[in-house]
């Protein structure tokens, strides 16, 4: 077992789980639990990512990292809605300003 990624928000830990196992990797989050206690800040009890099999310790970190990269490009790409011609980031669904689905504006 080898922990590969810790974060205070368990949303993003268990982002990462769900891409690992999608590709095969078997995990665990290590203190879960924890981080949903009152005031806990100490990063020692952050939630953390672990893969279960040693080997694939440095396939996963890649994979995280392409995760990372693919994410940050994306926020910073944007789409002109084509009923409003507001711009919204291209990781909305919605134009930020009408609403309408900016999938189909394309």
């Amino acid at each position: 077992m080898r922990e590969l990624f810790r974060e205070r928000a368990l949303t993003t830990v268990t982002h990462y789980q769900f891409l690992l196992q999608a590709a095969g990797i078997e995990t665990f989050i290590k203190n879960e639990n924890v981080s949903a206690m009152e005031g806990v800040a100490i990063p020692e009890f952050f939630p953390a990512l672990c893969v279960i099999h040693d080997d694939d310790y440095e396939v996963a970190v890649e994979l995280i990292k392409k995760e990372i990269a693919r994410a940050d490009k994306a926020s910073l790409t944007e789409v002109t809605c084509g009923a409003c011609g507001n711009k919204s980031p291209s990781t909305f669904d919605l134009c930020w300003n009408c609403q309408v689905d900016l999938a189909e504006t394309k």
